[in-house]
C-alpha cells in the first residue's frame, strides 16, 4: 500500500514538474520546446494535457507552419471534448480562414467567425480579430475589416496596416488610405511590405489622375521588391497615359519577364 502510494505520488510530481517546464517554455514564446515536453509527457488523457496541447498546437498554426496546421486539423476533426470547444472553435475558424479561396469561402467563414466571436480564449483575441478582419476584407466588408483590424493590434503588424488601407482605399478614402501606408513604411524593414505600400501611395496618385506621381511610387516599390508583375504593369500604364509609349512597351515586357503568364500585359502590348 505505502509502495503504490509512493509511486502515485512520483507519477503526480513527475507531471507537475513536465507541465511547469511546459509553462515556463510557453510563456517565454518558445513554443517548439514547450511542443517537445507536451509531446513526451505520458498521461494525455486529462484536461491539463489536452488543453495545453491545444494551446500549443494552435500557437504553432498561427506561426504559419504547415506540420502544425496539419497536426491542428486532425485534432479538431477527432476532438469530441466540449470543456474545449473554445479553443476546437478558435482553431476551426482559423483552418477555414487558411481554406478559404473566393468570395463565397470568406463570406462563409465569415458566419462562423460571428457566431463563436463571444467564446474566444483571451490570449487569442488579438489573432482573432485580425483574422475576422482579413476575412471581412476579403469578403467586400471594409467597414466591418476597419473595425475588427484596429481592434486587433496593440503593435500594428504591416500586414494588418495594409488591409486598413486597403479597405479605406476600395471605399475611395485615399487621405485614410495614404496614412496607413505611411506608417506601413515607418514601422518595417521587409521588402515585401514596403514594396506594396510605396504601390499602394502610386495607385492613389494614379486614380486621383496625377500618373507623373504615381509612376515615382510605382518605380520605388520596383527598388523594393521587383518580383510582383502588377508592379512594372502599372508603370507602363502611367507611361502610356503620358504619352510615352516606348517606355510603357519596355515595362510590359518587364511584367511578362517576372510572370511569363501575366495575360494583361500581354493584352495591353498586343494591342498597341
Amino acid at each position: 500500500m505505502v509502495k503504490r502510494f509512493c509511486l502515485i505520488l512520483i507519477t503526480l510530481f513527475v507531471g507537475c514538474s513536465a507541465y511547469y517546464k511546459y509553462d515556463e517554455a510557453y510563456d517565454k514564446r518558445d513554443f517548439l520546446k514547450a511542443y517537445e515536453i507536451i509531446e513526451n509527457i505520458k498521461n494525455k488523457n486529462n484536461i491539463n494535457y489536452k488543453t495545453r496541447y491545444y494551446k500549443i498546437l494552435i500557437r504553432l498554426a498561427l506561426e504559419g507552419d504547415k506540420d502544425f496546421i496539419i497536426k491542428l486539423s486532425n485534432l479538431i476533426l477527432i476532438d469530441e471534448n466540449r470543456e474545449l470547444s473554445y479553443y476546437k472553435n478558435f482553431g476551426k475558424a482559423y483552418i477555414l480562414y487558411l481554406s478559404s479561396k473566393n468570395l463565397t469561402d470568406y463570406s462563409n467563414t465569415l458566419i462562423f467567425l460571428n457566431s463563436i466571436k463571444n467564446e474566444i480564449p483571451l490570449e487569442f483575441k488579438e489573432y482573432f480579430y485580425k483574422i475576422k478582419g482579413i476575412t471581412s476584407y476579403k469578403a467586400l466588408d471594409y467597414e466591418s475589416a476597419i473595425e475588427d483590424l484596429k481592434i486587433s493590434y496593440k503593435n500594428p503588424s504591416p500586414d494588418t496596416l495594409y488591409f486598413i488601407g486597403m479597405s479605406y482605399f476600395n471605399q475611395k478614402k485615399y487621405k485614410e488610405a495614404r496614412s496607413y501606408f505611411d506608417k506601413m513604411l515607418s514601422s518595417t524593414l521587409n521588402e515585401f511590405f514596403t514594396g506594396l505600400a510605396y504601390f499602394q501611395i502610386g495607385e492613389i496618385y494614379y486614380e486621383n489622375g496625377n500618373y507623373n506621381e504615381a509612376l515615382k511610387y510605382y518605380l520605388k516599390a520596383q527598388e523594393f521588391y521587383p518580383d510582383i508583375p502588377e508592379f512594372a504593369f502599372k508603370t507602363a500604364k502611367s507611361f502610356a497615359k503620358m504619352g510615352y509609349n516606348a517606355l510603357s512597351e519596355k515595362f510590359l515586357k518587364i511584367a511578362m519577364r517576372v510572370d511569363k503568364n501575366y495575360a494583361t500585359a500581354w493584352f495591353y502590348l498586343n494591342i498597341q
